[in-house]
């Protein structure tokens, strides 16, 4: 089974667009097996401060290049370039996407991953729409193998598709059928923790896992992080800030994306506020706070905001 012949869609220029991120992101897994250490820096910086490394612009380039070959996407943006760059006139979505998610962590050999949202195209290229307006999602993640969680348009599944390349050309094979996350698991990754120092809030919960038995798995890569909650089933993981140290993740690349799955799973997602999908896209560069996976485990997140008094109701 070739990569494009898993179909995604009923829809033949979004299953053909699916197929393309597919192949793109087959090319990114052979580019970084054979880089050492991830590549060198190169002499730029993206929109957000970060230097780029060479991995970065080449799998945003590996994307863009099956994107637009396909001739159905009008737009992309992407964390290392976060404005609209037209691709195709016409093209019936646009995609958003961070093309090496944790490539602070490449150098260790720990797993890195591709983040990528659908939307439809329309005249004001996103601004005012909310995640809820997602077409579809996914998320590639390149360690010992190279597997990605995908939502299934046309059978209304989160599936994991693994990579297989014995064979010249590399196939994907379904390795993972309709996941569902259970409400209630004790695992955690908790980011950006040096906040806790002076947010009482988000220092609650997490002294609250610690003391109950919650099992730390947290690699500071949010696509490594998020994708086991995929894989186990069960699981949290959460990115709060205070004005000190503010959350650094990026709504259109990273948060709409993952929570997107995350909810398709039977997950929920929390901005400190609402579902990270009701937030309304303002820009490009826009940031967000988050904590998805299972639904218990946000639920009671949720309660220590409305005690703090954060959250009101």
């Amino acid at each position: 089974m070739h990569s494009q012949h898993v179909k995604l869609s009923d829809d033949p220029e979004l299953s053909a667009v699916c197929s393309a991120l597919l192949l793109a992101f087959i090319e990114n897994s052979r580019v970084l097996r054979y880089c050492s250490g991830g590549g060198d820096y190169t002499n730029t910086q993206n929109d957000f401060g970060d230097h780029q490394l060479e991995m970065d612009v080449q799998c945003e380039l590996n994307v863009n290049t099956e994107l637009k070959r396909t001739g159905f996407v009008s737009h992309t943006a992407s964390e290392e370039t976060p404005e609209m760059k037209l691709l195709s006139e016409g093209g019936k979505f646009i995609v958003t996407f961070d093309p090496l998610d944790g490539s602070s962590i490449i150098g260790t050999n720990f797993a890195v991953g591709t983040i990528v949202a659908i939307w439809k195209s329309d005249e004001n290229l996103l601004i005012g729409k909310r995640g809820r307006d997602m077409v579809s999602a996914c998320c590639c993640l390149y360690g010992s193998r190279t597997n990605v969680v995908f939502w299934n348009e046309k059978e209304q599944k989160v599936q994991e598709y693994t990579l297989f390349d014995g064979d010249k050309q590399g196939h994907w094979e379904l390795t993972k059928d309709n996941i569902k996350i259970k409400p209630k698991g004790k695992l955690f990754s908790p980011g950006n923790t040096r906040c806790i120092i002076d947010h009482i809030p988000y220092r609650e919960v997490v002294d609250y896992w610690i003391h109950n038995g919650y099992t730390l798995r947290y690699s500071g890569g949010m696509a490594p992080d998020i994708c086991q909650i995929f894989l186990k089933e069960v699981g949290v993981f959460s990115c709060f800030g205070d004005a000190k140290n503010p959350s650094k993740l990026r709504y259109l690349y990273e948060c709409a994306p993952l929570s997107f799955l995350i909810e398709k799973a039977e997950g929920k997602s929390f901005n400190g506020k609402h579902s990270v999908l009701d937030t309304e896209i303002t820009g490009y560069q826009q940031k967000s706070e988050i904590i998805v996976g299972s639904a218990e485990e946000i639920e009671f997140f949720k309660s220590i905001w409305k005690k703090h008094g954060i959250l009101k109701e």
